[in-house]
């Protein structure tokens, strides 16, 4: 039995007796021996709970003064282990309101490490879903994903150009048909074992064979040969080439290469990969459960090692007040003081993407263009957005340099009266704040609004039949080129919605898109396609988001991505002595 639960034993015998029983009263009450009794007696002082004295001499009885509940004695011994960083133990015999007591207390117990190791501490505002690469659709997901595993390719966001990764070079053939890769020399996954081409040929095919959320961009693979798949030699370094034939041609390949979905993953893989990933990246997974995530510096990573030796990603919200966190991600109006009173530094960003909106055109309320841009207008963002918002700008486009079409504002709007609405949104704090916006101002115009909300894990797709509007958030990652690709190909919402024929249509632009070998010519095709988007009323922007990232004084290195996250691996920790 714990020593907690022996205490509140203790505590209760105690609180029924007149008298100070001797240890053989103890030692029944307890149901150990007597020798047994002074060691718990012992154990318990040293903690602080009680004060004992032992009996000298025959006849005298023992001095024992309970100094602590047990309720408080059990959130010291837990507060214990959080200082040691045994969150586990911590929280697993807890109910929910002791885990938010024990929460509250947070910010005695999340200071830098003691010792040689830097460790940096942050909280996340859901739980991590699956960490296979395959499974990434969420921002957050795909940060780690990043974090954990390597690509073939990179994309660079000062430079702005895709480079090379875990392929040191490229070369395309065939007219975008055909894109040989060069593998470097040496690499190992986080478990010790080779990174080798037949992982990365297993790797490609599993995104071209595996149904998901991304399948569709890489349909175009027809094969992935090694050393030209003859058997012969090809040439120098042909034994580290990897080939792969396209059915047509693809100058984005190598941009494909380089999103998270494309991380190289080993070919032997466990049961619980989703949960416990093997990669190869600048951090190793090893600790993942329902309260913390735990990343560890990858000493053979291929390139410079992460300059931090941990970075722990604690599974619940920070306490209201002093922020005693090391990073935070997410949105606020304030700039918040770290746990010495000092100010915090704040990164803000427009991220690429937008908020939008998207009616089912198969629903009879918005089957015709002019019922959809009538919506539009109805809901234009000055209408949903309030007056000095410095975080969200109204939207006339996906990216915020487009602009496609401006709201024009309703005084009335009667289209949608006495009609029945479902509304499906994400089940965020961000996005519920919003619905509620929009479902105000679509009962002022007298419909009536059902609201279904959808969890953060990937969610089926019963809803979609029965839903007539949806909230949706698109952030464009770095490479803008093909992440405004991605968007437009992906099997989202909006082309499941839209008519056969615009769908059609769609799908015939990217095809052309993708066969330009110029980006200023592709970026220009995007603007195109998002124009005709938005003035069909297939979708209706509202507003881009400005995201902020909250670092404690002694955090350096700080990097915005345009996932609204750090990258772990630039950051690292100040000296805390008297220049630090």
């Amino acid at each position: 039995m714990r020593l907690i639960d022996q205490y509140r034993r203790l505590h209760a015998l105690l609180q029924g007796q007149d008298e100070q029983p001797g240890l053989p009263a103890l030692a029944q009450g307890l149901h150990c021996s007597e020798r047994n009794v002074r060691i718990l007696l012992g154990k318990m002082q040293q903690q602080g709970w009680l004060r004992w004295e032992a009996a000298r001499g025959r006849g005298h009885l023992s001095r024992l003064s309970l100094l602590q509940t047990p309720q408080t004695a059990a959130m010291e011994h837990l507060s214990g282990l959080l200082e040691e960083g045994e969150l586990e133990q911590a929280f697993d015999s807890l109910d929910h309101s002791q885990r938010q007591r024990l929460v509250e207390r947070l910010p005695e117990f999340l200071g830098l490490m003691d010792g040689d190791n830097t460790q940096l501490r942050m909280s996340l505002y859901r739980a991590v879903q699956s960490l296979d690469p395959l499974d990434v659709t969420s921002r957050l997901e795909a940060h780690l994903v990043r974090q954990i595993f390597a690509r073939l390719t990179e994309f660079d966001p000062v430079s702005r150009q895709i480079v090379p990764a875990l392929a040191h070079h490229w070369e395309c053939a065939d007219g975008g048909s055909t894109w040989h890769f060069w593998l470097r020399p040496g690499l190992i996954f986080h478990d010790g074992t080779p990174l080798q081409r037949e992982d990365v040929r297993q790797t490609l095919l599993r995104l071209r064979d595996t149904p998901f959320y991304y399948q569709p961009l890489y349909k175009n693979l027809q094969s992935v040969e090694l050393d030209g798949g003859d058997g012969r030699d090809a040439g120098v370094g042909a034994g580290s080439r990897i080939s792969c034939k396209l059915a047509q041609p693809d100058y984005l390949w190598p941009h494909r290469l380089a999103t998270a979905n494309a991380s190289i993953v080993p070919r032997a893989r466990k049961n619980d990969f989703g949960r416990m990933p093997v990669g190869s990246g600048p951090f190793k997974l090893v600790r993942n459960n329902e309260y913390r995530i735990t990343l560890q510096a990858f000493k053979e990573y291929y390139r410079e090692r992460a300059l931090l030796d941990q970075v722990d990603l604690w599974m619940m919200a920070p306490p209201a007040g002093a922020e005693p966190f090391d990073l935070q991600f997410g949105h606020s109006d304030t700039t918040m003081l770290d746990t010495t009173g000092k100010a915090r530094d704040v990164l803000s960003q427009s991220q690429a993407g937008c908020t939008y909106l998207v009616c089912n055109s198969r629903r009879p309320a918005f089957a015709k263009a002019e019922q959809r841009l009538a919506l539009a207008d109805w809901l234009a963002p000055t209408n949903l957005i309030a007056a000095g918002d410095v975080q969200r700008r109204p939207a006339a486009g996906i990216l915020s340099a487009w602009k496609h079409r401006v709201a024009e504002s309703r005084k009335r709007y009667t289209r949608l009266q006495g009609k029945q609405l479902t509304l499906v949104a994400w089940n965020t704090q961000e996005m519920m704040k919003l619905a509620a916006a929009v479902i105000a101002r679509l009962e002022k115009a007298g419909a009536s609004v059902r609201l279904v909300t959808l969890p953060n894990a990937p969610a089926g797709s019963d809803w979609q039949q029965h839903a007539d509007l949806m909230l949706e958030n698109e952030i464009i990652n770095a490479d803008e080129d093909f992440g405004c690709y991605e968007w437009f190909a992906a099997d989202n919402v909006i082309r499941q919605w839209m008519s056969d024929e615009c769908d059609a249509v769609v799908e015939q632009q990217l095809t052309a898109i993708q066969a330009m070998p110029l980006s200023t010519r592709r970026m220009a095709a995007y603007e195109e396609l998002g124009r005709q988007l938005v003035q069909q009323g297939w979708i209706i922007p509202i507003l881009h988001e400005h995201q902020q990232i909250q670092a404690a004084p002694h955090v350096a290195g700080l990097r915005a991505t345009p996932l609204g996250f750090a990258s772990f691996s630039e950051l690292w920790i100040r000296g805390q002595g008297p220049g630090g």
